[in-house]
């Protein structure tokens, strides 16, 4: 990846945004292997390091153990309540026992530890490591000693302290960038790459720089999408809204996917000459509700490259991609700077309309007296039986439903009312007739 020069160039960090350490680690861990070993220790040496770099930062490592340790206990309350309901419904209390409840909670805590290092969000801290020495000892398989050397993220840090000890949350937590790259008239090894992550990769990287010096206020960092997201992702795309459950880690975070078409057009060997052409579409995803907050059509453009070795050619058709979504990306950073998020999305149901107007003049009410929660609705589609709307909105879900008992009745002029019903599965509103 050596002709990514400009790419390199973009991605080398400054020794001010790193805080260095090594730690001494003797243990006793309930793993059995090694791998599992090292992942215990690199959570172990990164609480460690973050104490010792507490002060530099100006809070005091008391606060900040005492503030996490209070909010996971919070947290892991709400986490094993969530899990009883999606396993036996909200009414569990009224159909398990006290020892069948008992038998299901203690399952659960047996995942406190994992969950608290997902929750804590050390390793994300982590701009890279090494393990520079790891042993198990003879005698005790469950003692193990270890040396990590570690460079923690500066600001990633100063971010993670402030949301713990000072209590400060921003509307998203995570910009998560994906990026499709689609070759036509060309495979990857054409351009000397095994694969399509040897051309993307070093893209991702500067995108990510560029939208972490761009970051807008509402938002904590921004991310590439590794492999587990990418699973996720999959398995995201293919969900009905109410069907979304999205994990801990990606809470409150929005999807930036960038997918391109790049056409190999004409090669002219005799005068080393190459036609690259290439378009495209950037998409901002909420997870939660699956709504898309901007969408954003990238041009057609095209390029041709005259005389270059195989790694000047690369770097050239790279440097032309980078530059390609930017637009689109500065107009997202607007958009996440306006908006707050949601964290509820709801389908409602109507019923009995003579018509497509009397649904939006309905659709227009419902944004008009919704508007302290942010109300926004889609229509997702129609027929002469009923229209299916998807309502996204702040809160919880009784505010909702507090808004639609709210709906008695549209203008005076209108010969009907409005009765609002719950099938168990989605809210239903009617158009009764006076």
């Amino acid at each position: 990846m050596r002709y990514f020069l400009f790419l390199f160039l973009l991605m080398i960090n400054s020794a001010f945004g790193q805080l260095v350490n090594s730690v001494d680690l003797a243990e006793k861990l309930d793993v059995s292997t090694e791998e599992a070993a090292k992942k215990e220790l690199l959570h172990l040496a990164t609480l460690k390091s973050i104490e010792k770099f507490v002060p530099e930062l100006g809070y005091k490592s008391e606060d900040f153990n005492e503030k996490l340790n209070s909010s996971f206990r919070e947290y892991f309350n709400q986490y094993k309540e969530k899990k009883i309901i999606e396993k036996f419904g909200k009414s569990y209390k009224d159909t398990l026992s006290q020892t069948e409840l008992a038998s299901f909670t203690s399952k659960l805590e047996e995942e406190r530890h994992g969950v608290f290092v997902r929750y804590s969000h050390t390793l994300e801290l982590l701009s890279s490591h090494s393990f520079a020495h790891i042993e198990q000892d003879k005698n005790d398989p469950l003692s193990w000693r270890a040396k990590v050397n570690l460079e923690i993220d500066r600001i990633k840090l100063d971010r993670l302290l402030r949301k713990i000890i000072k209590g400060e949350k921003k509307p998203f937590s995570k910009i998560i960038v994906i990026t499709e790259i689609d070759p036509a008239g060309f495979f990857w090894p054409d351009l000397g790459l095994e694969n399509e992550k040897k051309f993307i990769n070093p893209l991702n990287a500067s995108w990510l720089k560029w939208l972490n010096d761009n970051i807008p206020s509402t938002v904590e960092e921004v991310v590439i999408c590794d492999s587990d997201c990418t699973n996720y992702f999959t398995k995201w795309s293919a969900q009905h809204p109410d069907d979304v459950s999205v994990p801990e880690e990606y809470s409150s975070s929005v999807f930036l996917k960038t997918n391109i078409l790049l056409k190999r057009t004409s090669v002219l060997d005799n005068v080393q000459e190459v036609t690259f052409e290439w378009e495209g579409r950037a998409l901002l995803h909420d997870l939660a509700t699956k709504r898309i907050l901007a969408s954003f059509a990238l041009p057609p453009e095209k390029r041709t490259f005259r005389q270059l070795d195989q790694k000047a050619l690369n770097s050239g058709i790279a440097s032309s991609l980078y530059r390609s979504p930017l637009t689109a990306f500065m107009q997202f950073n607007r958009k996440l700077e306006q908006k707050v998020g949601f964290n509820r999305v709801s389908k409602l149901v109507i019923k009995g309309h003579r018509h497509l107007g009397e649904v939006y003049l309905l659709i227009e009410m419902l944004k008009t007296r919704g508007s302290s929660l942010g109300f926004e609705v889609e229509l997702d589609s129609i027929s002469k039986e009923e229209a299916n709307l998807l309502c996204f909105y702040q809160g919880e879900e009784k505010s909702f439903t507090d808004l639609l008992s709210s709906i008695k009745e549209l203008k005076s002029s209108h010969g009907y009312t409005l009765v609002n019903e719950f099938t168990g599965v989605h809210h239903v509103i009617k158009f009764v007739s006076e």
